[in-house]
């Protein structure tokens, strides 16, 4: 069950994205937002 809610929480199209992107580095919102290519309300939403 661990599996599956680990899963169901890091699902979706820009989450491991934004996980492998700020393993990088620290970023701040915007220039996170910039470096994905993600609008910043979206990215707000996945976070």
């Amino acid at each position: 069950m661990a599996v599956r809610d680990t899963l169901d929480l890091i699902g979706g199209k820009w989450k491991v994205l934004i996980l492998l992107t700020l393993n990088e580095r620290p970023y701040r919102f915007k220039a996170l937002a910039q470096e994905i290519g993600i609008s910043p309300r979206m990215l707000s939403r996945e976070l």
